[in-house]
């Protein structure tokens, strides 16, 4: 009896469902794939295709100074995630230079969502390394030179620059550092001693750290920049209208006008030549270097010896023609000995690396009275 009531009622209630289907004709349900905003390049991050883009990702977020970020695999990524993940930062943290150099560690969370995967990277640097801004960018070492001038002219004490394609090693820029500022002394009140440190990356990838000291603080560092910055060493003077040897001579007046050569100086700098008032010989080399330059005069410093001691002096141009002058020997005997001369007339008492410097064999130069002439 209970069974046949129960299906009665069963009945009852299909007939009435169906007689109330009209009211749902005009609903409806359409099933999509799911498609996550992170495909079309939301703030959920970057989204890559492939192991190399996972690596220039990563890479960017470096060269930013990023310490977190995300990235989305698109769903037709090439490769195995999780092993590619793991690979990426691996290879990025030994095979990188500026990785190698800034990066203590890269971590990732990785999760999947539904068809696609998701990473959160985690970058920590080390506290010792400049900031992301303050690492120099090059693609060749074409331009280096401008880089370190103005590093120097700054009175930085560190500089960093990554170089994609750069053939020079450690020592090669240590030298180069040195080069520049003999080239132009009056860049720093004192040569600034370099220790370069070299991070490689693959192929010619090359970061260098240089570091610089000038052997005073920063504060007294801008203050005697600023005293060598104020001489005005020919004031009044219409260098323009004057020759090479005029201004060649001028150069070693005003030196030796200002600064007493001393073997047993205390300070053997351009900023002890032109602002203390004596020096030992690199000094009033390096000085007359700058003096020179100031007359547009082309001059270089020369590392030798003189009576078998470690000595420098210069070789100036003059009209196309390079001679040696010893600006610290003219401030005690003037012209005579010291002056113009050719590699013949000094060779002997002082000695030099021939090969690293010009050959001075130009015309005779002679300072005494015009000879008389029938």
């Amino acid at each position: 009896m209970k069974r046949g009531l129960a299906a009665l009622l069963l009945a009852a209630l299909a007939l009435s469902l169906a007689g109330c289907g009209g009211m749902f004709d005009s609903e409806y349900v359409v099933e999509n794939d799911y498609v996550p905003a992170a495909q079309a390049g939301t703030a959920a991050g970057e989204t890559v295709t492939s192991f190399s883009e996972l690596k220039r990702a990563i890479l960017r977020m470096v060269t930013d100074g990023e310490t977190e970020g995300r990235l989305t695999f698109d769903q037709a990524y090439e490769g195995d995630t999780t092993a590619d993940m793991a690979s990426a930062c691996w290879e990025l943290r030994t095979q990188d230079a500026l990785c190698a150099y800034c990066v203590e560690n890269i971590a990732y969370d990785l999760n999947q969502i539904v068809t696609f995967y998701e990473a959160t990277v985690y970058i920590s640097y080390s506290p010792m390394t400049p900031s992301a801004e303050e690492i120099v960018h090059m693609a060749y070492a074409t331009g280096i030179e401008e880089i370190v001038e103005d590093a120097i002219d700054q009175g930085l004490s560190r500089l960093a620059v990554l170089i994609n394609s750069s053939s020079y090693s450690a020592e090669d820029m240590e030298l180069l550092v040195s080069r520049l500022y003999r080239q132009n002394p009056g860049l720093a009140p004192r040569e600034p001693t370099v220790n370069v440190n070299l991070f490689s990356g693959t192929g010619r990838q090359r970061l260098y750290e240089i570091n610089l000291r000038y052997g005073v603080s920063s504060q007294e560092l801008a203050a005697r920049k600023a005293q060598l910055a104020a001489l005005e060493p020919f004031a009044g003077m219409d260098t323009a209208g004057l020759s090479d040897m005029e201004k060649a001579q001028a150069a070693c007046e005003y030196l030796s006008g200002v600064c007493a050569y001393s073997e047993e100086a205390q300070g053997d700098s351009i900023y002890a030549a032109l602002i203390q008032g004596q020096s030992g010989s690199e000094g009033m080399a390096l000085a007359y270097v700058e003096l020179c330059r100031r007359l547009a005069l082309p001059c270089q410093i020369v590392y030798g010896q003189r009576n078998w001691q470690d000595y420098c002096w210069n070789i100036v141009e003059i009209e196309g023609q390079p001679y040696h002058v010893d600006p610290a020997q003219f401030s005690v005997n003037g012209l005579s000995g010291s002056f113009l001369l050719r590699d013949e007339a000094i060779w002997g008492p002082y000695r030099w690396d021939t090969a690293a410097y010009p050959a001075c064999d130009g015309p005779v130069i002679n300072f005494g009275p015009p000879e008389e002439t029938e």
